[in-house]
Protein backbone atom coordinates (compact mmCIF):
# COMPACT_ATOMS: atom_id res chain seq x y z
CA UNK A 1 0.00 0.00 0.00
CA UNK A 2 1.20 3.52 -0.81
CA UNK A 3 1.15 6.33 1.70
CA UNK A 4 0.41 9.87 0.54
CA UNK A 5 2.26 12.66 2.40
CA UNK A 6 0.44 15.60 3.96
CA UNK A 7 1.77 18.60 5.84
CA UNK A 8 -0.22 19.06 9.03
CA UNK A 9 -0.84 22.43 10.64
CA UNK A 10 -3.25 22.13 13.58
CA UNK A 11 -6.19 20.21 12.10
CA UNK A 12 -5.41 21.10 8.47
CA UNK A 13 -3.73 18.54 6.19
CA UNK A 14 -2.19 19.78 2.92
CA UNK A 15 -1.37 17.35 0.12
CA UNK A 16 2.41 17.30 -0.26
CA UNK A 17 2.59 15.14 -3.37
CA UNK A 18 -0.13 15.79 -5.99
CA UNK A 19 -0.59 19.54 -5.45
CA UNK A 20 1.68 20.33 -8.40
CA UNK A 21 -0.37 18.10 -10.73
CA UNK A 22 -3.58 20.15 -10.59
CA UNK A 23 -3.84 21.98 -13.92
CA UNK A 24 -5.92 24.90 -12.63
CA UNK A 25 -3.91 26.49 -9.81
CA UNK A 26 -6.94 28.16 -8.21
CA UNK A 27 -8.44 24.75 -7.30
CA UNK A 28 -5.32 23.50 -5.50
CA UNK A 29 -7.09 24.41 -2.28
CA UNK A 30 -9.29 21.37 -2.86
CA UNK A 31 -6.34 19.14 -1.91
CA UNK A 32 -6.44 20.42 1.66
CA UNK A 33 -8.19 18.24 4.23
CA UNK A 34 -9.39 18.58 7.81
CA UNK A 35 -8.93 15.90 10.45
CA UNK A 36 -7.23 13.16 8.45
CA UNK A 37 -6.24 9.98 10.24
CA UNK A 38 -2.53 9.21 10.04
CA UNK A 39 -1.31 5.88 8.61
CA UNK A 40 2.20 4.50 9.00
CA UNK A 41 2.15 1.06 7.35
CA UNK A 42 3.08 1.09 3.67
CA UNK A 43 5.46 2.63 1.15
CA UNK A 44 5.74 6.36 1.72
CA UNK A 45 5.68 8.62 -1.34
CA UNK A 46 8.34 11.34 -1.25
CA UNK A 47 6.82 14.70 -0.20
CA UNK A 48 7.58 18.01 -1.86
CA UNK A 49 9.49 20.47 0.32
CA UNK A 50 7.20 22.60 2.50
CA UNK A 51 8.35 25.85 0.84
CA UNK A 52 7.29 24.46 -2.57
CA UNK A 53 3.85 23.51 -1.21
CA UNK A 54 3.43 27.01 0.23
CA UNK A 55 4.51 28.56 -3.11
CA UNK A 56 2.00 26.40 -5.03
CA UNK A 57 -0.80 27.47 -2.68
CA UNK A 58 0.22 31.14 -2.94
CA UNK A 59 0.24 30.87 -6.75
CA UNK A 60 -3.22 29.30 -6.62
CA UNK A 61 -4.47 32.15 -4.44
CA UNK A 62 -3.01 34.76 -6.81
CA UNK A 63 -4.73 33.09 -9.77
CA UNK A 64 -8.00 33.01 -7.84
CA UNK A 65 -7.77 36.76 -7.21
CA UNK A 66 -7.01 37.34 -10.92
CA UNK A 67 -10.06 35.27 -11.88
CA UNK A 68 -12.22 37.40 -9.59
CA UNK A 69 -10.88 40.63 -11.12
CA UNK A 70 -11.53 39.42 -14.69
CA UNK A 71 -15.00 38.27 -13.72
CA UNK A 72 -15.80 41.65 -12.14
CA UNK A 73 -14.77 43.45 -15.34
CA UNK A 74 -17.00 41.16 -17.39
CA UNK A 75 -19.88 41.61 -14.93
CA UNK A 76 -19.81 45.40 -15.31
CA UNK A 77 -19.93 45.05 -19.11
CA UNK A 78 -22.80 42.60 -18.70
CA UNK A 79 -24.81 45.16 -16.74
CA UNK A 80 -24.30 47.78 -19.44
CA UNK A 81 -25.47 45.41 -22.15
CA UNK A 82 -28.26 43.80 -20.11
CA UNK A 83 -31.00 45.74 -21.90
CA UNK A 84 -30.07 43.90 -25.11
CA UNK A 85 -30.43 40.45 -23.52
CA UNK A 86 -33.32 38.09 -23.56
CA UNK A 87 -34.48 38.46 -19.91
CA UNK A 88 -34.81 34.69 -19.34
CA UNK A 89 -31.33 34.04 -20.70
CA UNK A 90 -29.95 36.94 -18.68
CA UNK A 91 -31.41 35.62 -15.41
CA UNK A 92 -30.15 32.06 -16.05
CA UNK A 93 -26.71 33.50 -16.70
CA UNK A 94 -26.86 35.57 -13.51
CA UNK A 95 -27.86 32.45 -11.53
CA UNK A 96 -24.79 30.59 -12.82
CA UNK A 97 -22.61 33.60 -11.98
CA UNK A 98 -23.97 33.74 -8.43
CA UNK A 99 -23.12 30.06 -7.97
CA UNK A 100 -19.61 30.63 -9.35
CA UNK A 101 -19.18 33.73 -7.20
CA UNK A 102 -20.15 31.78 -4.08
CA UNK A 103 -17.73 28.99 -4.94
CA UNK A 104 -14.86 31.41 -5.58
CA UNK A 105 -15.62 33.15 -2.28
CA UNK A 106 -15.38 29.81 -0.45
CA UNK A 107 -12.03 29.13 -2.15
CA UNK A 108 -10.86 32.62 -1.17
CA UNK A 109 -11.74 32.08 2.51
CA UNK A 110 -10.11 28.64 2.52
CA UNK A 111 -6.90 29.97 0.96
CA UNK A 112 -6.73 32.81 3.49
CA UNK A 113 -7.21 30.43 6.42
CA UNK A 114 -4.66 27.85 5.22
CA UNK A 115 -2.00 30.40 4.25
CA UNK A 116 -2.46 32.26 7.56
CA UNK A 117 -2.03 29.04 9.54
CA UNK A 118 1.08 28.15 7.53
CA UNK A 119 2.62 31.60 8.14
CA UNK A 120 1.67 31.76 11.83
CA UNK A 121 2.67 28.21 12.75
CA UNK A 122 6.13 27.51 14.08
CA UNK A 123 5.72 23.76 13.70
CA UNK A 124 4.45 21.84 10.67
CA UNK A 125 4.31 18.04 10.89
CA UNK A 126 4.57 15.53 8.07
CA UNK A 127 1.95 12.79 8.21
CA UNK A 128 0.73 10.14 5.79
CA UNK A 129 -2.57 8.66 4.61
CA UNK A 130 -3.11 5.55 2.53
CA UNK A 131 -4.02 6.02 -1.13
CA UNK A 132 -5.48 3.37 -3.40
CA UNK A 133 -7.12 3.24 -6.84
CA UNK A 134 -10.23 1.05 -6.93
CA UNK A 135 -12.63 0.96 -9.92
CA UNK A 136 -11.68 4.48 -11.12
CA UNK A 137 -12.16 5.82 -7.59
CA UNK A 138 -9.40 7.17 -5.40
CA UNK A 139 -9.55 5.91 -1.83
CA UNK A 140 -7.87 7.90 0.91
CA UNK A 141 -7.65 5.85 4.11
CA UNK A 142 -10.02 3.25 2.59
CA UNK A 143 -12.80 5.77 1.85
CA UNK A 144 -13.61 7.21 -1.56
CA UNK A 145 -12.40 10.77 -1.80
CA UNK A 146 -14.71 12.69 -4.13
CA UNK A 147 -12.19 15.45 -4.91
CA UNK A 148 -9.32 13.14 -5.80
CA UNK A 149 -11.70 10.92 -7.78
CA UNK A 150 -13.16 13.87 -9.72
CA UNK A 151 -9.67 15.21 -10.51
CA UNK A 152 -8.55 11.70 -11.51
CA UNK A 153 -11.43 11.46 -13.98
CA UNK A 154 -11.19 15.01 -15.37
CA UNK A 155 -7.50 15.99 -15.40
CA UNK A 156 -5.00 14.00 -17.44
CA UNK A 157 -1.92 15.29 -15.53
CA UNK A 158 -3.47 14.36 -12.21
CA UNK A 159 -4.49 10.94 -13.51
CA UNK A 160 -1.01 10.23 -14.90
CA UNK A 161 0.59 11.29 -11.60
CA UNK A 162 -1.66 9.00 -9.58
CA UNK A 163 -1.19 6.04 -11.91
CA UNK A 164 2.56 6.58 -11.94
CA UNK A 165 2.85 6.86 -8.17
CA UNK A 166 0.68 3.83 -7.49
CA UNK A 167 2.38 1.60 -10.06
CA UNK A 168 5.96 2.26 -8.95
Amino acid sequence: MKLLPFYRVDNIFIDAYFLKNVSKPHIRILLVRANLESREVGEKLEPMPLNQVIKLLEDGYIELKNLNEKRERLDSLDYLLSSLYNPGLYFRKREAEITLSSLLRIYDLAYKQVLKKLRDSSHVNLTFASILLFNDSILINDKEDQIYTALFKSESNFKEAILSSLSG
